[in-house]
C-alpha cells in the first residue's frame, strides 16, 4: 500500500518558501519526497503537516481493489477487479454479493465481522 499527500502546484512551490535549509529555499524534489512519503525526517514530516493544514493537501492510499470497504450511503462497498461487489447494509446488518456480471451471488442476514473474509473470499473467486 502506497501512501500520499496531493497538493497542487501553488501548494508545493509555498511549502519550498516556506521551508529553509540553511537559508535557501527547499527544491521541489525534497517536498515532492516527503509528499510520497520517500523520506522520514523531521524536515519532511513538517513539511506534510504544513501540506495538510495550511495548503489544502489530502492524504490518498492506493491501495488494490477488494482490500477495502468504503461507506457511501450508510452501506459499505468492496469492489473487485473481477467485477464482483460486496454490499453490507449498516443499518440492517445485510449483505449481498453480486457476481462479475451483476447478479445476487448470495445474501446475508445480519453480517458478523467473523463473516466477513469468508464473504471477500467468495467475491475473490467469482
Amino acid at each position: 500500500m502506497n501512501k500520499y499527500i496531493s497538493v497542487n502546484k501553488e501548494g508545493i512551490k509555498a511549502l519550498q518558501r516556506t521551508f529553509k535549509v540553511k537559508g535557501k529555499a527547499i527544491c521541489e524534489r525534497c517536498v515532492k519526497n516527503a509528499l510520497a512519503y520517500r523520506t522520514d525526517n523531521e524536515l519532511a514530516r513538517k513539511i506534510r503537516f504544513a501540506a495538510i493544514k495550511h495548503h489544502g493537501g489530502c492524504t490518498y492510499y492506493n491501495i488494490p481493489e477488494g482490500e477495502f470497504f468504503f461507506d457511501s450511503d450508510s452501506c459499505a462497498r468492496a469492489i473487485y477487479s473481477n467485477g464482483a461487489e460486496i454490499y453490507l447494509d449498516k443499518q440492517t446488518g445485510g449483505g449481498i454479493l453480486y457476481g462479475p456480471k451483476g447478479e445476487v451471488v448470495a445474501r446475508y442476514d445480519h453480517v458478523m465481522l467473523t463473516q466477513i473474509n469468508e464473504i471477500k473470499r467468495m467475491a475473490e473467486t467469482l
